[in-house]
């Protein structure tokens, strides 16, 4: 008799735990596995699919791209330099239709190196799926030095006076 009852609640947690967040946990790892299987085939169409319709992506050091079309074209030129990206989610919080994913990512070319980064991803169910909405993700390696004086052009010199 423990042991059933002590199987039941063992059984019970995780689905509590999927039924308190909507499944949005399961749902965003499943999407991040698509992802990760779209890149390694270098298919940009089926990533701009895993987004919904009215998706945003948030790319570092560019404009923002909105649609499936813009998200296409932004992921073909990235997926020409790199074959592997590999997604960690590290945490979810779901709030209704919409859940926030904070995570990490790693791209490697074909040598198995890259950048690795971290993102902030808003998702929304559409039907039971769980679709990218806004997407904002940076690299962690540090920013460029400034400027210093000897890389510095020198200033152009002021007009001689009358």
């Amino acid at each position: 008799m423990r042991r059933t009852v002590l199987m039941l609640v063992v059984c019970a947690v995780p689905l509590a735990a999927w039924a308190a967040d909507g499944g949005a946990k399961a749902g965003i790892e499943a999407g991040n596995r698509k992802f990760e299987e779209a890149v390694a085939k270098g298919d940009a169409a089926a990533v701009a699919k895993l987004y919904a319709e009215d998706a945003e992506i948030l790319p570092p050091d560019s404009p923002p791209k909105k649609g499936r079309e813009a998200i296409q074209k932004e992921f073909a030129e990235l997926m020409g330099a790199f074959k592997k990206i590999t997604l960690k989610t590290r945490e979810v919080y779901p709030m209704g239709n919409f859940a926030l994913e904070v995570s990490s990512w790693k791209l490697e070319d074909a040598s198995g190196k890259g950048p690795e980064g971290k993102a902030m991803v808003l998702w929304k169910k559409h039907g039971g799926t769980w679709q990218l909405y806004r997407d904002m993700w940076s690299g962690n390696a540090p920013p460029p030095a400034p400027p210093t004086a000897a890389t510095q052009p020198a200033p152009a010199a002021a007009p001689a006076a009358k």
